[in-house]
């Protein structure tokens, strides 16, 4: 998820400056198609799904497809401690799919 972390972050960045026209066509299909981690997949149609609702851009179809939703809970950043405010914390984008981030997850410094 390292290498993954980097690649969204740049998508994050590129997104927010991006025009409205732009950030559709950026999610119109799953970016990063060659992640074929089923976690990894999960996490980037919950991250374009908060990114359209924060954006108030249309969510796209392909968000919904059931394998882009994990059966086992997953915790970012796997500290036991994180949990319970995890569960509170995190987007319902995230929620929905079974990941659990802070509610910070879309923010870059």
């Amino acid at each position: 998820m390292k290498n993954l972390r980097f690649l969204l972050a740049n998508f994050i960045d590129e997104f927010n400056c991006s025009t409205k026209e732009n950030k559709i066509k950026m999610i119109e299909n799953r970016p990063f198609p060659q992640i074929k981690k089923n976690k990894e997949k999960a996490y980037i149609a919950a991250l374009v799904e908060e990114l359209c609702v924060r954006n108030r851009l249309k969510i796209p179809d392909w968000v919904e497809d059931k394998k882009f939703f994990l059966k086992e809970p997953f915790f970012v950043g796997e500290l036991e401690s994180l949990k319970p405010f995890l569960l509170v914390e995190s987007p319902v984008s995230f929620r929905r799919r079974n990941i659990f981030v802070s509610e910070n997850v879309l923010i870059r410094v």
